[in-house]
């Protein structure tokens, strides 16, 4: 094939390699001022049949227009032409001057962070378009991500459109069922290996150069969990928790656990990607609420801040983990920093997530708004009856008081009520409605229904 004039035109320089299934070439186009170089690759149907030539002709053309619009994008080489020549077929695409990453990656070679989280990011932002467009690329792995020479950006290669349209060949009806499997063992999730990818398999092949990248391991030479199956990788790296979280993730054996698109795992980055700021930051002080005392400190090991108790500071943190992983905790802290009160927390945090992420978020917290306002209440009027009391004599707690609380108490544990309240009697001595109901409370398991038995005996 070497020197060969294809469409009267590409003129072959080198060939780059292939199988039975196809070829491609370094080819220089003759018709362009400079012949600029171009890739041609090259369909050799199985069979000449006038039938299954008509099929793969049908099949070329659509995955030809499928690459044209692909390549609008900066990160995808642009096709060129594709044509048809003696019942075989070409495509032809920009040549991309640069190197592949596979030769940035070397064994034992650890990369920093912010470099994997760079890397990942750009090829997220490549998969996210291809994937709008109803396409997954099924082979991302580091000889076909492509560091561009002129301006250092990744450039996604190869989206096999000659091994996607021969394996649609083998599966046309009457013929034997396609044996081809698209993608390279290492770098291919499980039911991609069973011919049945999905667009976060990609999102797969994507972590795992990401781990390899951190750990200097081929993704061939992963250790795996014997207990779980899933690869065994973070004590080869220095990694933080955060991103190790994500990439972990990102390589999940099965693809539900997975992340579900690539803008998902594109916004948990974008917070990561400032963490270097925010740990520069001091930890905000946080003004320790009168009932500080009872409650446990949250998460991350501060004190909570006043607009919330420390109980229902690690609820919310636990509800913002589901929306943004691992920064959850750091996010919380910082914009708790500087709200005023619950309401504007939840709004500021909000701003974090995305437009079809923040009503399930604001869904989510909305307990948490109601919990407050009844706390309130409850702090308001136990301060009203509190202050009444310091006038009187000790209160005496009537049996018909006592009664009520046994009945209340149980709609919400059981029998084991009565037992409780008796016993709180006979150890509290005279002590007045609102601490009595208290004690009681506690021992209510779920804050809000706590907080709906004071609301009844108090009100």
């Amino acid at each position: 094939m070497l020197g060969q004039l294809l469409d009267g035109r590409y003129q072959v320089l080198q060939v780059l390699g292939g199988g039975g299934f196809g070829q491609a070439y370094i080819a220089q186009d003759t018709h362009r001022p400079g012949f600029p170089k171009c890739v041609v690759k090259h369909l050799k149907p199985v069979t000449r049949s006038p039938e299954f030539l008509e099929t793969a002709r049908r099949l070329f053309t659509s995955e030809a227009e499928t690459l044209e619009q692909l390549g609008h994008h900066d990160q995808i080489p642009r096709l060129l032409a594709y044509f048809e020549d003696n019942q075989e077929f070409f495509l032809v695409q920009e040549f991309i001057e640069g190197h592949t990453l596979k030769a940035e990656l070397f064994p034992n070679q650890h990369w920093t962070e912010d470099r994997v989280i760079q890397l990942v990011q750009q090829v997220l932002g490549i998969l996210q378009f291809i994937h709008s467009q109803n396409v997954i690329h099924r082979d991302i792995k580091p000889d076909n991500i492509i560091r561009r020479q002129q301006d250092g950006k990744l450039v996604l290669i190869d989206f096999g459109a000659v091994k996607q349209v021969q394996t649609q060949l083998l599966t046309i009806p009457g013929r034997t069922r396609a044996t081809i499997i698209i993608g390279t063992p290492g770098y291919m999730s499980t039911e991609q290996g069973q011919g049945k990818p999905r667009p976060n398999s990609d999102i797969y092949s994507l972590g795992i150069i990401g781990i390899q990248s951190l750990t200097g391991v081929h993704p061939i030479n992963f250790e795996e969990d014997p207990d779980t199956g899933e690869i065994s990788w973070q004590h080869q790296a220095n990694v933080s928790s955060e991103l190790a979280f994500v990439l972990s993730k990102m390589v999940l054996h099965h693809f539900k656990q997975r992340y579900q698109s690539a803008a998902e795992v594109l916004g948990l980055l974008e917070h990561l990607n400032t963490r270097v700021e925010a740990q520069s930051l001091q930890p905000p002080s946080f003004t320790e609420p009168p009932q500080a005392s009872v409650f446990q400190q949250n998460s991350i090991g501060y004190p909570p801040a006043s607009i919330l108790s420390g109980e229902s500071y690690n609820r919310l943190e636990t509800i913002l983990l589901e929306f943004v992983g691992p920064i959850a905790s750091r996010l919380l802290r910082q914009v708790a920093a500087s709200a005023s009160n619950l309401e504007e927390l939840i709004s500021q945090l909000a701003l974090h997530l995305r437009e079809n992420q923040q009503i399930d978020f604001k869904k989510k917290t909305i307990f948490l708004l109601e919990k407050a306002t009844l706390l309130q209440e409850v702090a308001t009027k136990s301060e009203i009856k509190s202050n009444n009391l310091l006038n009187q004599e000790p209160q005496v707690i009537s049996d018909s008081f006592v009664n009520q609380c046994e009945r209340e108490l149980a709609n919400f544990i059981g029998p084991i009520a009565k037992f409780l309240v008796q016993k709180t009697v006979k150890s509290s001595g005279q002590i007045s409605r609102v601490e009595f109901v208290k004690v009681l409370a506690s021992q209510i398991p779920e804050p809000q229904k706590a907080l709906q038995f004071e609301q009844r005996l108090l009100s």
